[in-house]
Formats: structure tokens, C-alpha cells, sequence
């Protein structure tokens, strides 16, 4: 979506912390929520201010306490897992952290189990029995832009003492993908790390467009790889091995070989190797500084982890979201900013 230039952007933040299902306000300041493409759940904190405020989030008979963050539209639901008291007359504050509810998948809440795959099955298939009885959904789109489905055959998929989560991350790992929790839902997507190769950006459809006029703050990390151009990637005691190469080029500059499981299908390979070197080459961390714009309003709003973003800074580029920190503070949370940490390559378009 083309995003509104500006000269001046007015915005009018809206924040509310409310305890579920009562929807009982809390009087909370110092919110974040942060996300990265390696996590598996939003992670929040913020400081209540008055013994009142924590008696609604302790945990009761029924469980934890689950509640609402929404700021200027967006919607996340946070399971309550720790707090710890800052006490100096007559202030009392108390630090609370939690985590989105896909949080429920992982240690400390859920089992452990040791398992292999005795007969040939789908990776999605695989993955989705992992949200058996959970209450969990699972999307993965293999024909869009998601990563490919493939047959694991059998006893390829082995895992012990693993949790829900980690044993769905270990499948989307295989095939270059990385795991996207819902903001306020029981849900979790499969996505690839790379939705396009790196040298096909420029002809790419971009999720979001930053206009340089948003952009309060700006940072950049050098980073620079080897520029890999194939790679091999194999199966280890069955599958297959694939070498995976950039198209055009002479393939004379290898990436560290990958020995991988679940590599039991062609498909599987190059979704592999498309990611592996798309991690090579010249490249930059840029963290980059924007509103949080309203839900529904302006362009872009949020961005999250593996969106494309073109950023219109002179001259124009564009980047992998790899994380976003959100925060909202001051008197009734006056100001409110997304810290998204950019990757950006400097090589020659395909």
C-alpha cells in the first residue's frame, strides 16, 4: 500500500492494558513488545503503578492471567508470567513481563516428548500434529509465498524430549522458514526467512513502504559475508543432495555445506538453499525508528518480522525486517515508536 507523504503527520496515540475477560483497566506505563524472527512469541513488559493494579495479574485458582495491550488499534493478548515489586514511600511500582499466548507451546508450560515418524508424512502435516488437542492452529501456505510442503520420509523426522514448539521450528528451520506468532490468537504461520532471494528485491512486491518523512532516527551495522553463490545441501543417512545455485552465476564461491534431516525432497533443498545464500554478500543492520500509526490508517503500520519494506530515504532502498521493538511511554503514553532492525544488501540485482 502507497503510503500518505506528508509534510507534517498528526497523530493521536491511543493506548489501554486491560485484565481478561473482565476487561478491567490497569494503570500501566513503560509498555513494550518486541519480536524477532528467530522468537516464537511476542515478549512485553511495562511497570503498574499501585498494589490494586498487580492484584488484578496474579495468578488465581484458574491459571495465569491473560490481558489485552491494545495501542492505536493493534491487538495483542499477553500471558502474565512474572513481576517484581520497586518500592520507595509513598511510590510503589511492580515490573510485569510476559509473552504471547503461542508462549504455551514452549517450556515451561508445554510437555515434553520424544517421538520419530514411522511412516512418510508432509512437513505440514508433521507440524500440525504437534497442535493436536492444544486448541492451536497452524498456517502455512506452500502454493503462495510460503515455504514448500514436502514429503518427510519415514524415520527421518527423530526429536527428544522436545516441545511443541521447538519440534514445529525444527521443520520450518529445514526449509529456511521461520515461525510468526498471532498477536491475539491461537495461531502461528510459517514463513520463509526470506520471502524473495536477496539479488530479486528489486522486482519484489514490497509488504510495507516507509517514507523517509516518518523516519525519527536512524542507525547501521556493517556486516559483511563472503558473496556465496551456491551451496550444497544434503540429507544425512536418507533424502536427498542438491547443490543450489545462484542462476547467472559461474557457482565458484561456496557457502559452508548444510546436512539436514528433514532434507528428503528436491523442494526442500532449494527452499534450503535460497535462504543460506541470502545470508552472504555485503550487507547492513539498519535500526530505523517510525510512529506506530493507527491500525487501518496511513501506511505502513506495523511491521513485522520477514516483511519487505522499500525505504524512501534519498537514495531509495530496500530491506528484510529481522525484529521490531515497540514502546509506549510518557503521561498517558504520549509518544509511541516502532524500532524495526533492517537487513539491507549491496549486490547486483539478477
Amino acid at each position: 500500500t502507497e503510503p500518505d507523504i506528508l509534510e507534517t503527520y498528526m497523530i493521536a496515540n491511543s493506548v489501554s492494558v486491560v485484565v481478561l475477560p473482565e476487561r478491567t483497566p490497569l494503570d500501566a506505563t513503560d509498555i513494550k513488545l518486541s519480536l524477532d524472527a528467530d522468537s516464537f512469541a511476542w515478549k512485553f513488559s511495562c511497570t503498574l503503578h499501585g498494589v490494586t493494579s498487580l492484584n488484578l495479574v496474579r495468578p488465581s485458582g484458574s491459571g495465569r492471567k491473560t490481558i489485552e495491550v491494545t495501542i492505536n488499534g493493534w491487538v495483542w493478548l499477553i500471558l502474565v508470567e512474572r513481576y517484581s515489586r520497586s518500592a520507595q514511600f509513598p511510590v510503589e511500582r511492580f515490573s510485569v513481563s510476559g509473552a504471547s499466548r503461542t508462549q504455551l507451546l514452549a517450556a515451561p508450560y508445554a510437555p515434553r516428548r520424544s517421538a520419530m515418524n514411522a511412516v512418510d508424512i508432509n512437513a505440514r502435516q508433521a507440524a500440525e500434529d504437534q497442535l493436536y488437542l492444544t486448541g492451536f492452529t497452524l498456517n502455512w501456505d506452500a502454493t503462495g509465498f510460503g515455504p514448500p510442503d514436502w514429503t518427510i520420509t519415514a524415520g527421518a523426522l527423530s526429536y527428544q524430549d522436545q516441545t511443541p514448539m521447538q519440534v514445529i521450528a525444527r521443520i520450518a528451520e529445514a526449509v529456511g522458514g521461520i515461525v510468526r506468532p498471532d498477536m491475539a490468537g491461537d495461531g502461528l504461520t510459517v514463513l520463509p526467512r526470506y520471502r524473495e532471494a536477496v539479488w530479486w528485491w528489486d522486482q519484489s512486491i514490497m509488504d510495507r513502504i516507509i517514507p523517509g518523512e516518518l523516519i525519527t532516527n536512524i542507525e547501521g551495522e556493517w556486516s559483511p559475508q563472503p558473496a556465496w553463490n551456491v551451496v550444497y545441501v544434503s540429507g544425512t543417512t536418507q533424502g536427498v543432495a542438491v547443490d543450489v545455485r545462484r542462476t547467472g552465476t559461474a557457482g565458484d564461491n561456496p557457502a559452508p555445506d548444510v546436512f539436514d534431516d528433514l532434507i528428503t525432497a528436491t523442494d526442500a533443498a532449494r527452499s534450503r538453499g535460497i535462504c543460506e545464500l541470502s545470508k552472504g554478500g555485503d550487507q547492513e543492520v539498519v535500526p530505523l525508528t517510525i510512529p506506530l500509526m493507527q491500525q487501518g490508517g496511513s501506511a505502513p503500520g506495523l511491521v513485522l518480522p520477514g516483511h519487505l519494506c522499500e525505504v524512501r530515504e534519498s537514495p531509495w532502498w530496500r530491506g528484510l525486517c529481522l525484529g521490531v521493538d515497540i514502546s509506549a511511554t510518557g503521561t498517558g503514553a504520549s509518544k509511541v515508536s516502532q524500532v524495526l532492525r533492517l537487513e539491507r544488501h549491496y549486490m547486483e540485482a539478477a
